[in-house]
């Protein structure tokens, strides 16, 4: 699994907190939940550009902005 950051604005995140003890759950856990239905929701579009090659052209388009994270110095954070 992997680590991603995001910026929410400070009320937003003092309701999914509360909302997060309330229901037994963490704020990541809440977050990744939804992240799983907007996908799930927006599963036809993935397939349609798949069929068409355009994923694999827009993950090539992506691939510069993560060059900043490898290097050999975080080359040890691989195995985790």
């Amino acid at each position: 699994m992997s680590v991603m950051s995001i910026r929410v604005d400070s009320a937003k995140k003092k309701a999914l907190k509360v909302i997060a003890t309330s229901e037994g759950k963490s704020m990541g856990g809440i977050v990744s939940e939804l992240i799983e239905e907007y996908i799930q929701k927006n599963k036809a579009k993935i397939q349609k550009l798949s069929k068409n090659d355009t994923l694999h052209e827009i993950m090539k388009l992506s691939e510069p902005a993560f060059m900043e994270w490898d290097n050999d110095e975080d080359e040890i954070y691989n195995e985790l």
